[in-house]
C-alpha cells in the first residue's frame, strides 16, 4: 500500500467505509463514530490506521446497534463478500481430469483451533461408575472423575431449546441422589425412563445444599432450597405434623 494518499483517495475510502456502516447499523452509531475518528486524523495517521490487519470494529450498543440478518446480507453485497460459497470436496470424488466434486452453495465461516494445553484421558472421558463421590459438593472423585459440564454446554442446550436435556444433565445425571435412584430404578424395571419417572425435589441436590449452608453461615438468606424464610428441614417437619393431624 502506498505510504501517501491524496485528498480525493482519502475521501473515497472514508465514503466507502461510512456507506458500509450506514447499511449495517441503521442507528448511525458506527457511522458517527468513524466520522469523528477520521476527522481527528492526519493523512499519515489515517494511512497507519487503515494499514492495520483489522482496523474496523463494530461498535456495539445493546438495544441500539442490533443489525438484522437482512442488514448483514446487504452489507456483504455492498462489499462484494459472498455469504454463500461452493466447497470443493476432493476426498469424496474426482473426475477423470482430477477436478473435485463441489457442494451446493452454503454459508462458510472460519473457526480458529488453538493448541490444547492438556489432553488427559481422565479429563476427557465420560464416567461409567459413580461410586466415588464427594457427598459434600456432589462432584465425582478418584477413578470415577470425568468430564465436567460447564455453563457453556448449558448455554448451548438453552439456545437449542433442549430444556429436558438440561434437566437430565443437571439433576439425575448430576448430584440429585433421589432423582438418580428413581431413574436407575425405572431403567431396571421397565428398561427405559421418562421425565415422569424422575421426581423434581428442590432439596434433592448436594451442591445446592452445600451452597445454601455456606450462604446461611454468612447470614445470607436465599431461595435455593428455603421457602418463605423456612429451611427445607423445617418445612419437612411442618409437613409431617400436618399429616399426623
Amino acid at each position: 500500500m502506498a505510504k501517501t494518499i491524496s485528498q480525493a483517495q482519502r475521501k473515497k475510502i472514508e465514503s466507502y467505509i461510512i456507506g458500509f456502516f450506514d447499511i449495517l447499523d441503521k442507528s448511525g452509531t458506527n457511522s458517527r463514530y468513524y466520522k469523528e475518528l477520521f476527522s481527528t486524523m492526519t493523512d499519515a495517521k489515517f494511512m497507519e490506521f487503515i494499514s492495520k490487519k483489522y482496523p474496523f470494529k463494530f461498535q456495539m450498543r445493546q438495544t441500539v446497534t442490533e443489525p438484522s440478518m437482512a442488514d448483514c446480507v446487504k452489507a456483504c453485497d455492498y462489499t462484494g463478500v459472498p455469504l454463500l460459497e461452493e466447497i470443493y470436496l476432493p476426498y469424496l470424488y474426482r473426475d477423470k481430469n482430477g477436478n473435485p466434486v463441489k457442494t451446493a452453495k452454503c454459508m462458510v465461516g472460519y473457526q480458529h483451533h488453538k493448541k490444547v494445553q492438556q489432553i488427559v484421558t481422565k479429563k476427557s472421558k465420560w464416567s461409567l461408575e459413580t461410586e466415588n463421590r464427594d457427598m459434600k459438593g456432589g462432584r465425582l472423585i478418584g477413578q470415577d472423575k470425568g468430564t465436567a459440564i460447564s455453563d457453556r454446554e448449558f448455554e448451548g442446550l438453552a439456545t437449542l431449546g433442549l430444556y429436558d436435556t438440561m434437566y437430565e444433565f443437571a439433576r439425575p445425571k448430576a448430584d440429585s441422589m433421589k432423582a438418580k435412584a428413581a431413574m436407575n430404578a425405572a431403567i431396571s424395571t421397565k428398561g427405559f425412563v421418562t421425565q415422569d419417572d424422575i421426581p423434581n425435589d428442590p432439596n434433592d441436590s448436594l451442591s445446592r445444599n452445600l451452597v445454601d449452608v455456606y450462604m446461611m453461615s454468612a447470614l445470607l438468606e436465599t431461595n435455593l432450597i428455603n421457602e418463605d424464610g423456612y429451611t427445607a428441614y423445617t418445612l419437612k417437619n411442618k409437613h409431617r405434623q400436618v399429616q399426623r393431624q
